[in-house]
């Protein structure tokens, strides 16, 4: 297959991706931020989450190499907002694949630092691909961007969202991800890059952080665990959301990698549309305790706020993609999975 490099690979989706293509023995090029602790890729680094410059092997005449357990894999701290690092890693390794995830992914906070978005989403992607302009190896690049994009559009179709359907971002974040499409278009238009967009919708399963279901069953983990008391606070519950399971991102991201066509956009999404409160419901059912709900807290509602989100995944089966996971399945093993981890903790 040849080399896979995959940017916010300490992330959620990005780790998962990780995993996966470590599973089929393929060689895997890890990028994180730096001066973060390692977080979702720590059975690489035998459990060590921070590694001082010291500790950091030489890449080129970088200390940016992280230490693995696994000979097939390549961890390598790098700011995308780094022209220079950036390119450096991109030309010296010649990834035949890139997948590039890194990214600033939560919407509350590109309203904090919006110029920050911008930049790391913008420029950052400009960065993967001006680093391939004068390459002369192939490498595709699979792009990951958001239903976000969407915005208002939402508010005005009676059906699942297509990907002809108009981009009318609501937000920094949903902005800086149909920048971030538009120049993955105009480098395959412009430069014979081949690449690939995957507009994903609401993405969880364990690793999860910052969504609602993550929100959710992380705090019913905690008070499963004995950590905190049993109360809940949550935002608006009253919202339909399109949720697909890790497990079948992963199977739609391979699939879009194998028989996708290059300049083309794909919707990552379930077609399914879940009603929150029901979700927060069966979460609640995972507990033995009796836990208090308390519902609109300010500080968990967004500034604006979709009230429905559906995709259509019509594209992305007539590649053979099928959802496989039901919610309670996938939120069973969320619970599994956070409640392990807060146990370790008390």
């Amino acid at each position: 297959m040849g080399k896979i490099l995959i940017t916010g690979a300490d992330g959620f989706i990005g780790s998962h991706l990780t995993d996966f293509y470590l599973n089929r023995n393929e060689n895997v090029v890890a990028l994180k931020k730096p001066h973060l602790s390692v977080f979702n890729l720590l059975h690489y680094t035998d459990e060590k989450d921070y590694f001082p410059p010291k500790d950091l092997q030489d890449f080129e005449g970088f200390k940016i190499q992280i230490p693995t357990n696994n000979d097939k894999l390549d961890i390598f701290e790098c700011d995308l907002n780094d022209k220079y690092l950036t390119t450096n890693i991109i030309q010296q390794l010649q990834p035949n694949y890139i997948f590039h995830f890194g990214a600033q992914p939560n919407v509350l906070e590109s309203w904090k630092d919006p110029n920050y978005t911008i930049k790391t989403n913008v420029l950052g992607t400009i960065n993967i691909f001006e680093a391939l302009k004068d390459s002369s190896h192939s490498c595709k690049v699979i792009v990951a961007c958001s239903s976000a994009e969407y915005g208002i559009t939402t508010m005005n179709l009676n059906r699942a969202l297509k990907e002809s359907d108009p981009l009318k971002a609501i937000h920094p974040y949903g902005i800086s991800k149909v920048a971030a499409e538009l120049i993955a278009f105009q480098y395959f238009l412009n430069f014979n890059i081949d690449s690939i967009v995957l507009r994903f919708f609401n993405q969880t399963g364990p690793r999860k952080i910052n969504d609602a279901c993550s929100d959710f069953i992380r705090k019913i983990a905690q008070i499963e665990a004995g950590l905190t008391k049993p109360v809940i606070e949550v935002g608006n519950l009253d919202s339909y959301r399109d949720i697909l399971g890790i497990k079948n991102s992963l199977q739609a991201i391979d699939l879009v990698k194998e028989k996708g066509k290059v300049g083309d956009t794909y919707n990552i999404c379930s077609n399914r549309k879940i009603y929150i409160r029901n979700v927060l419901e069966t979460a609640l059912e995972l507990s033995t305790k009796k836990i208090e709900v308390i519902e609109n807290v300010p500080k968990k509602l967004r500034k604006t706020d979709e009230d429905v989100i559906l995709g259509d995944n019509t594209k992305i089966k007539d590649l053979g993609f099928k959802v496989t996971q039901s919610i309670e399945e996938l939120l069973k093993e969320m619970f599994d999975y956070w409640l392990e981890i807060y146990k370790k903790q008390k």
